[in-house]
């Protein structure tokens, strides 16, 4: 089957990923399936070979000829997932730390996917969608779509801007303020580690902060992102200077430090997605979910 077709790029699209808006319009597609398209050349902006991580413009014209190829399966598997929201649309679950959210050619079993196709909400043809995803090492609230209604009426909320996030992290030190704005943009270095990271030149992200606990080293903060910019927390936080408790690539020294004073040695970094906060799209009313911290980090207070 080949599915052949162009779209022009909304302004709340704006700065989202060409595999990503491809993705959202043509629906159960795969995502390998998609990139691998984008790398021969077979989906285009404005007329251009783009990479697959290309951010789009409102006004670009995006163009795609994808053809279906035999997949390699992925198997489902039986792992316990806490349900916290389901409806005829979307499920929404808490993901373990260390879960990966979808495979990935070198990891084809025990991710977040596998789970959810053993999920009793997809055992009658449907596939899950997510609407959006977690860090492998980040805990938390994930909404999938069920069906291609759910990801008709959930996946331009979330391209919009209109979902509310909330996560809580175990921060090495402490706001000098209980609360407030860090606003600082993040771009990507080509020739530096790590790549994303504040930059002048890079792409307006703001986060709000509030503390909810002090300890001796640690603080429990609450963090909404106002922007979705990749690792904006983990990155405003070590700006910040205080970084995520357990994060190696943005905070490295600040944990090195941790570990010789204290003994504290996270295995992963210590940030949970503990609220999503939306309205529904097909009955109007305010829905807010909530995900209790894991055991890890729990253990912390």
């Amino acid at each position: 089957m080949t599915l052949q077709a162009e779209a022009i790029v909304p302004e709340t699209a704006r700065g989202q990923r060409l595999d990503e808006f491809v993705r959202a319009q043509v629906g159960d597609w795969p995502v390998a399936a998609i990139r691998r398209a984008v790398a021969e050349g077979q989906i285009l902006v404005n007329a251009r070979a783009r990479t697959a991580g290309w951010r789009l413009r409102a006004g670009d014209r995006v163009a795609w000829r994808l053809t279906a190829t035999r997949e390699v399966a992925v198997p489902p598997e039986a792992v316990a997932l806490p349900t916290l929201y389901e409806d005829e649309f979307v499920l929404a679950v808490a993901k373990p730390p260390g879960m990966l959210s979808h495979p990935t050619p070198k990891e084809r079993t025990g991710t977040l996917i596998n789970a959810l196709l053993a999920h009793p909400a997809f055992g009658r043809g449907n596939r899950p969608m997510l609407l959006h995803r977690l860090d492998r090492d980040t805990s938390g609230i994930v909404l999938i779509a069920k069906n291609d209604r759910g990801t008709q009426a959930f996946a331009p909320l979330f391209q919009a801007g209109a979902v509310r996030k909330t996560y809580l992290a175990l921060v090495i030190g402490a706001p000098e303020t209980a609360a407030g704005l860090i606003d600082a943009p993040i771009g990507r270095a080509p020739f530096l580690w790590p790549r994303w990271r504040v930059l002048p030149d890079g792409k307006p992200a703001q986060t709000r902060f509030q503390i909810e606990r002090k300890m001796d080293w640690l603080t429990l903060a609450r963090l909404q992102p106002i922007t979705g910019r990749t690792h904006q927390i983990r990155i405003h936080a070590a700006h910040a200077g205080w970084p995520v408790a357990g994060d190696m690539v943005y905070g490295r020294r600040a944990n090195e430090r941790l570990l010789a004073e204290t003994g504290i040695r996270p295995s992963r970094h210590l940030l949970h997605a503990a609220e999503v906060t939306l309205t529904h799209p097909a009955t109007g009313q305010a829905l807010t979910l909530s995900a209790e911290l894991p055991p890890d980090m729990a253990s912390y207070l």
